[in-house]
């Protein structure tokens, strides 16, 4: 009788725990936003400045960059003012959205699909999906690291995983672990890590002129 029970409760729990939240609306969101901002490096009808004013709004609407700001900073984020926080922000949502089209860019003229989704939590999954790059002709798996909001009405990504060389590439977290070694080793000056992140923008743009590529490192 008691076994009985035990499977009926479990039978009950199963039977009104809430649905889980990798489905086919969290795959589709990735689906259609992430091509919808690999289109805007796609259109030859703009120029490289409009191509990237175009990325740039698409991939905001595509990701929580405030939240990704906030993250990379680790514990340095609590410590900061409202107004120490806007002037980096400024900077870095220029930078992150420089490393993202850097990354991209290797998927040129392709078209990303989705493959299937896993839950992570309450409100997050991950969202796997190829895309062939233009550059090895070979499919490179992306992952989608994806929050839904508290109404549950919106998603939206907090980070980027793109396979390279039978490892992940977290965007985000790499960003978190460059920028956390850099204010412990200053202590802690959000200044600093402005002019550092100044920098490594001067070094991208350099490098795009001179056609050598990705300027991503620490």
């Amino acid at each position: 009788m008691k076994l009985f029970s035990t499977i009926a409760a479990a039978l009950v729990v199963a039977v009104s725990a809430p649905s889980a939240f990798a489905d086919k609306r969290s795959e589709a969101f990735v689906q259609a936003n992430a091509n919808t901002a690999l289109s805007a490096l796609n259109d030859k009808s703009l120029t490289p400045d409009q191509r990237d004013l175009k990325f740039s709004k698409y991939m905001n609407q595509f990701a929580n960059m405030p939240g990704i700001a906030r993250r990379v900073l680790g514990v340095n984020a609590r410590s900061l003012s409202d107004a120490d926080f806007n002037r980096y922000y400024k900077i870095f949502e220029t930078y992150a959205l420089e490393v993202y089209q850097v990354h991209f860019d290797q998927f040129r003229g392709e078209s990303l699909r989705v493959t299937g989704s896993k839950d992570d939590g309450a409100q997050r999954s991950t969202v796997e999906s190829v895309i062939k790059s233009s550059q090895t002709g070979k499919d490179t798996k992306v992952y989608w690291d994806v929050l839904l909001s508290n109404d549950r009405k919106t998603y939206r990504v907090r980070d980027v995983g793109i396979e390279l060389g039978g490892s992940i590439l977290w965007l985000a977290q790499e960003q978190q672990a460059q920028f956390v070694s850099f204010l412990d080793r200053n202590n802690g000056s959000i200044d600093k890590l402005i002019g550092r992140i100044n920098v490594l923008l001067a070094d991208m743009e350099a490098r795009k002129r001179d056609g050598r590529g990705s300027a991503y490192k620490s």
